[in-house]
């Protein structure tokens, strides 16, 4: 048996990862304080003992991640690709092209965020007060934020920073009135204190309800896990693997997911079910909005 090799390499160091055989790389795509960093900080925590080398690569930046770090990486790669607030600069903006297309999803996650905020005197719909989000991206957040105030004749401002969580943190610090989060960031800001009023679903606490015309009022935030550099025996053994360590509750992934009741049970089922409205969702939203045409 080979011996166990786990590494952390820094974005300043590598060249190459060369192939070997039962490998892994997990490669953040994000912010270093954001939640990609922190779930490919515990998917290497969970698949550890299940290669015999595992390599953890957390430069903290998507440009470099995807155009300078990627294209070096050979064997089997766990990414996290973001779509809609995301996908333009994750590619066109980073002057870098990669194609997706053929890569399998091996964790699809599409969730409605929510608004949360500290003070609980404010009310969005009445007190106009600074927007912060967790994005590089713009114009989506953009058209939200537009959407609320065009629906509440408010006056808010948007502001963006590197992760969510120093988002979170700018709420904590009082620099920004609200935060627009996706699960389970919200839960993080509610066990600070925080809680969150409504969301950007079409249910009974979003905004949408309140202004059922504005269909800009209802927004998702998608990320799909890709099996980069791997075969689809290879892509479908990993997908099992971090379906079992979301439905067990002593797992790294799953303790930063929030996701167990009371009993133990596991809550992330919709998660791996991948079915064809979520490829429609990944074509619509991924392929044509990241990948270069030639």
């Amino acid at each position: 048996m080979l011996k166990k090799i786990i590494t952390i390499i820094s974005a300043l160091l590598i060249t190459s990862i060369a192939h070997a055989e039962n490998q892994l790389t997990v490669l953040n795509t994000g912010s270093k304080t954001g939640g990609y960093s922190q779930q490919t900080m515990a998917y290497f925590s969970d698949l550890a003992k299940q290669y015999d080398t595992i390599n953890l690569v957390n430069p903290g930046n998507k440009c470099v991640a995807i155009k300078s770090l990627l294209p070096k990486i050979e064997g089997p790669v766990l990414l996290a690709w973001g779509s809609d607030f995301e996908a333009k600069e994750r590619v066109g903006g980073c002057g870098a092209s990669v194609d997706v297309t053929k890569t399998p999803i091996v964790r699809f996650v599409e969730k409605y965020q929510s608004l949360c905020q500290i003070n609980k005197k404010l009310d969005i719909t009445k007190n106009s007060g600074r927007i912060g989000y967790g994005g590089a991206a713009l114009e989506p957040y953009e058209r939200t934020v537009n959407a609320i105030n065009k629906a509440f004749k408010t006056n808010h401002k948007n502001v963006g920073y590197d992760g969510w969580g120093n988002a979170k943190i700018a709420l904590m610090n009082g620099e920004i009135d609200y935060i627009i989060v996706s699960a389970p960031g919200d839960k993080h800001v509610i066990d600070e204190g925080g809680f969150c009023q409504y969301d950007f679903s079409r249910g009974e606490k979003s905004l949408f309800k309140l202004d059922n015309q504005n269909k800009d009022l209802v927004s998702s935030n998608i990320d799909a896990w890709l099996a980069w550099n791997m075969t689809a025996e290879q892509a479908n053994d990993l997908a099992q693997k971090l379906k079992k360590a979301h439905f067990e509750c002593d797992t790294a992934i799953s303790k930063w997911q929030k996701g167990c009741d009371s009993k133990g049970t596991a809550q992330q089922k919709s998660e791996f079910d991948i079915d064809q409205s979520h490829l429609i969702r990944w074509e619509e939203s991924v392929v044509h909005n990241t990948v270069k045409k030639k």
